[in-house]
């Protein structure tokens, strides 16, 4: 019986508190007609004109343009060696000795071989003007003057070929010393102080640290956007926060079997502590847009119809009406307006999410 009693009450005090609900409508009416929306607090910006760049994203990696692998150019053995991998090395510094004595000896042949003929040639010259001297007279016969024209063709063409022998006994000289031929690093040593190496024994591998290119990879279906001379941005996370602004160098012919893009190519010099094979990022400026339209990101809002905007027609509105746009270049502020927006309209920033066509709102101060 006191659960029977409890329910009533409960029904009466359900029926009592909507009938108050109805008589405190705000216009005082009981069907509620005359119901105010409660308008929405929003912050208000105006679309700028700007200079908007159409950018391309790629992650590649930088490359050495010369990874030099220097290899003996004579037949010799070791007794020097410089440098120890990881080390900076300039251009033209000595980096490896090899026994020079085989090619000394050589050239000191060469060049005795060389004055015996010029002495010989000497003596046979004087040898020819007499022996010519004495056949205008008949006094000598001419079999005896062209032996010795002969044997003084002879002595001239020796001297030739041991002339020729100095300069090859002088340049494997000069061979005995590796030199880098780049500003780099040395990446490995192949060789160690006793070994005997022939022609073509690599010795060191020399990477060039300062002339470098940049990789990177472009998807195939933006292929006809990417052309050479274009602007690049470049940054590598082994310098975070140093940008290098440079262009486009070449584009390969072929587009990748197993990836399905195109590689470009940029040639730089090392901006300071950049490194052969560390990862860089490119933004490839394909498309420069002189006065874009522009909108604080948070005005644009997703609904059915698609990325909308809510516009004011003056800042001083009480209404918003909805309008489609079309978006462009987005950026972590801001985005571009393509179509559906003009140029300083009054635009809902913060509070969009909340909206609807003909909304009403309260405006506070503007975000820009």
């Amino acid at each position: 019986m006191n659960l029977i009693k409890f329910l009533a009450a409960c029904l009466l005090s359900a029926a009592a508190l909507s009938g108050c609900s109805e008589a405190t409508l705000e216009d005082g009416s009981e069907n509620g007609a005359g119901v105010q929306r409660n308008p929405v607090a929003v912050t208000l910006a105006q679309s700028q004109a700007r200079d908007v760049r159409v950018e391309l994203f790629s992650v590649g990696r930088i490359i050495s343009k010369s990874t030099p692998r220097l290899a003996a150019e004579i037949d010799a053995r070791v007794i020097e060696i410089g440098v120890t991998e990881g080390q900076s090395v300039v251009k033209g510094e000595v980096l490896i000795r090899l026994d020079p004595t085989t090619y000394e000896l050589s050239k000191r042949e060469a060049e005795a071989a060389i004055t015996r003929l010029n002495a010989s040639i000497a003596n046979e010259e004087r040898r020819v003007v007499r022996y010519r001297g004495l056949k205008t007279k008949d006094m000598m016969s001419q079999e005896r003057l062209d032996d010795a024209e002969a044997q003084l063709a002879v002595d001239r063409a020796s001297l030739v070929g041991a002339q020729a022998r100095l300069a090859i006994a002088a340049d494997r000289l000069t061979k005995t010393e590796l030199v880098s031929p780049v500003n780099g690093v040395v990446e490995r040593r192949h060789v160690s102080v006793g070994d005997f190496v022939s022609v073509g024994s690599p010795l060191l591998t020399v990477v060039d640290t300062v002339a470098l290119r940049a990789e990177l990879p472009f998807p195939e279906t933006v292929g006809h956007l990417v052309k050479v001379g274009q602007t690049i941005f470049l940054e590598s996370a082994i310098a975070p926060g140093l940008v290098v602004e440079a262009t486009v160098d070449q584009i390969r012919p072929q587009v990748g079997a197993m990836t399905r893009s195109l590689m470009v190519m940029v040639d730089l010099v090392n901006p300071g502590s950049w490194r052969p094979e560390a990862t860089i990022e490119a933004n490839l400026v394909v498309e420069n847009r002189r006065g874009a339209i522009v909108v604080p990101a948070s005005s644009v809002v997703k609904r059915p119809a698609g990325e909308v905007i809510f516009l004011l027609d003056a800042p001083t509105g009480e209404v918003v009406r909805q309008s489609v746009v079309t978006t462009g270049v987005r950026k972590d502020d801001w985005v571009e307006i393509r179509e559906g927006l003009s140029v300083d309209a009054f635009v809902v920033v913060e509070g969009a999410h909340y909206l609807s066509d003909g909304a009403l709102i309260v405006a506070q101060e503007p975000a820009l």
